[in-house]
């Protein structure tokens, strides 16, 4: 018992020493990406990245752990998390988001599994994403260094002229996808 008292008396301690601001590690251990498939589409094998608050994939993702909490899909960074949001749209391409906040509570997720948005009044259940070309990249910059905008895509179907939601991208580079968290 003494042990215990002095344990929780020096972390007291130390907590008003530092005056509670948070510890985050400088080591964060590298995590399986969330990776795209099926093989023979151009994104195959690319990762889920954040691109200034935009879901994309490119070659090197996000890597730093997964949290799958309260239906949600995040990751750490410290002293905060960063969630996977789907902002609402009345086309079936939805725009992927990274927020501080975890607002879209309808993730199917885990290690081993295809990422997968459960069913909500507005769509069905799917597990199917549009990536696409920015229209900000150069061919050059794009060959260097492939980056794709990513949605989720709520019918099967793929867009075939541009719409409000589409107009950073080029709607004839999009391809179908799945997004598949390794272990």
């Amino acid at each position: 018992m003494k042990f215990s008292a002095t344990l929780v008396s020096s972390v007291f301690a130390f907590t008003s020493l530092v005056n509670a601001t948070v510890y985050c590690p400088a080591v964060v251990m590298p995590t399986p990406p969330v990776v795209a498939y099926p093989s023979g589409t151009e994104v195959f094998g690319l990762e889920l990245s954040n691109q200034g608050g935009i879901a994309t994939l490119t070659k090197a993702g996000l890597e730093s752990g997964w949290s799958f909490g309260n239906g949600g899909l995040g990751y750490p960074w410290c002293p905060t998390s960063t969630w996977l949001n789907i902002v609402d749209s009345i086309r079936p391409w939805k725009p992927l988001v990274w927020g501080k906040s975890q607002v879209t509570t309808t993730w199917k997720a885990g290690y081993s599994k295809y990422l997968t948005a459960n069913a909500t009044t507005a769509y069905s259940e799917s597990s199917d994403f549009l990536a696409c070309k920015p229209l900000s990249l150069t061919s050059a910059e794009f060959a260097a260094a492939p980056k794709w905008t990513v949605f989720l895509l709520t019918d099967g179907i793929l867009p075939t002229a541009t719409d409000e939601t589409l107009a950073k991208v080029e709607v004839q580079s999009c391809v179908k996808t799945k997004l598949f968290i390794t272990s």
